[in-house]
């Protein structure tokens, strides 16, 4: 883990090392990434998100690449803090991304994070439920439907 220092105008950040295992492209600044439990298996491994699912609900973001990270190549990984460009997109209608709304894995596999929109029009006592957990939270808006923008965040993967 590499933690910067703490200093007045630029809040802490915490960063691990991964492998981009995604072999057939590179991690880009902004870009949300999984822990790779599929191919790699290795706790160092990073891949594209896995649509979220009952079975993982949407908790497996490992966090935000601080930099481009070619296939193969070990790199940079933000876990905590603020991040200035966090890939992000609207893709459920009637969600909106706006500061301070959570942040969640893509519905659909995606190197970005996106808010959710939780509406239970079927309720009962047999339901099962999902339990997201956010990977952190807006500091910017976004308002196109499944366009990809950047916005500022605040990342909590850890």
């Amino acid at each position: 883990m590499q933690f910067s220092r703490a200093l007045r105008a630029d809040p802490e950040k915490i960063f691990m090392v991964f492998k981009n295992s995604y072999d057939t492209a590179s991690l880009t600044n902004g870009q949300a990434c999984m822990v790779d439990y599929t191919d790699d298996a290795d706790g160092v491994g990073v891949t594209k998100p896995a649509a979220r699912s009952t079975t993982h609900n949407g908790n497996v973001i490992a966090g935000i690449a601080a930099a481009t990270i070619a296939a193969g190549k070990y790199g940079l990984i933000q876990v905590y803090g603020y991040h200035s460009a966090v890939r992000a997109r609207i893709a459920t209608q009637g969600a909106t991304l706006a500061a301070g709304k959570p942040l969640y894995c893509a519905a659909a596999a995606a190197f970005c994070v996106e808010p959710a929109r939780f509406v239970c029009t079927t309720c009962s006592s047999t339901t099962k439920v999902s339990v997201l957990e956010p990977i952190g939270f807006s500091l910017g808006s976004a308002y196109t439907l499944w366009t990809t923008t950047t916005i500022a965040a605040f990342i909590k993967a850890l």
